[in-house]
């Protein structure tokens, strides 16, 4: 019989515990950074979000913050739509995992 060898990284994890620890994780990090990058990009740079007088005219979004806004809706909206497959494929990876 053949006996199988799982290999190790050098923090001794299995490729299997580490790509579970990649789907329980991955998602949630890119979800939480998407949101703090379209907060900073619609907050901090773009300049119909600034404070002016009431007398100066309302100018429109320029089209680099519009492009950059539907990229990252679509980045958020594709983590989202995998964040509970990944959540599932992680717990039962970690749970089936052979000792």
């Amino acid at each position: 019989m053949e006996s199988t060898t799982i290999q190790s990284n050098e923090n001794g994890l299995s490729p299997r515990t580490l790509a579970s620890i990649w789907l329980l994780t991955g998602p949630t990090v890119l979800l939480v950074i998407v949101s703090l990058l379209v907060a900073i990009l619609n907050m901090v740079f773009n300049p119909t979000m600034w404070m002016r007088a009431d007398t100066e005219p309302y100018a429109a979004t320029p089209l680099g913050f519009t492009v950059a806004n539907v990229l990252l809706f679509g980045i958020g909206s594709l983590a989202l739509i995998a964040w509970l497959p990944a959540l599932i494929t992680g717990i039962i990876l970690i749970a089936t995992r052979k000792k």
